[in-house]
């Protein structure tokens, strides 16, 4: 077995400088500057995220790369929304007019919304 000290994950983008105000000021999440030329966003519990700059080499990733999980959904939307951030649609999910995946059955999946950062990763919001 391997001994660790902590574990994060790790994601690209191609723009740190657009990136890092979009995490921190308009999603709230408390994201700083890291010596390695990306930035990291503190999760709960401790955890981290680094993310870390690819340039034009940076091709968005194909999964969600951030869940966020919301007490009031309709409410984040509300707040991304007057902020210009706007849901992404599927075709293959049942989406309402503001991009809402509701679920009233738990087992089906929760409900929840994707948006995407300024580098075009997927980040889901999911209503707890």
């Amino acid at each position: 077995m391997v001994t660790t000290l902590r574990s994060f994950s790790g994601f690209s983008v191609d723009d740190v400088a657009a990136a890092l105000p979009f995490y921190r000021d308009t999603l709230g999440l408390p994201a700083r500057e890291n010596a390695m030329g990306g930035f990291e966003i503190d999760l709960t519990e401790g955890s981290s995220v680094f993310v870390y700059p690819k340039g034009e080499a940076h091709v968005p990733a194909s999964y969600t790369v951030l869940n966020l999980v919301v007490p009031d959904i309709d409410a984040a939307v509300t707040e991304l929304e007057a902020a210009g951030v706007h849901l992404l649609r599927y075709p293959e999910f049942d989406q309402d007019d503001r991009g809402v995946a509701r679920s009233t059955d738990p087992a089906q999946g929760p409900t929840i919304g994707w948006i995407s950062d300024p580098a075009g990763n997927v980040i889901a919001l999911i209503q707890e």
